[in-house]
């Protein structure tokens, strides 16, 4: 895997730039990805780090949430995310793999 160099141009919600990466708002319900990075601070990735979503790791999108909080589920945990932090959020899709 290649490194995704930061400063990168943002994508906006409609979907990959290169090599399939793509913002988590572009992923479908029930897709499985891998998440690469998060555009954020440091709370906010220290937030996600003790969810145990960090990079390299893989997870299941349940729910897309139009209104709403996203949902993922991660080691048979379902978490809810805001808007806010989902945009901020880059991941590959996984296709058929099964979630660690």
């Amino acid at each position: 895997m290649k490194p995704i160099p930061s400063g990168s141009a943002r994508p906006g919600a409609a979907g990959p730039i290169h090599d399939g990466v793509m913002p988590l708002t572009a992923a479908q319900a029930g897709q499985q990805v891998l998440f690469l990075r998060v555009e954020g601070g440091r709370q906010l990735c220290h937030r996600l780090a003790e969810m145990g979503l960090t990079p390299g790791v893989r997870f299941e999108v349940i729910a897309r949430g139009f209104p709403g909080p996203f949902v993922v589920s991660l080691r048979g945990t379902r978490f809810m995310l805001g808007r806010g932090v989902v945009n901020r959020i880059y991941v590959r899709p996984c296709g058929d793999a099964k979630v660690k």
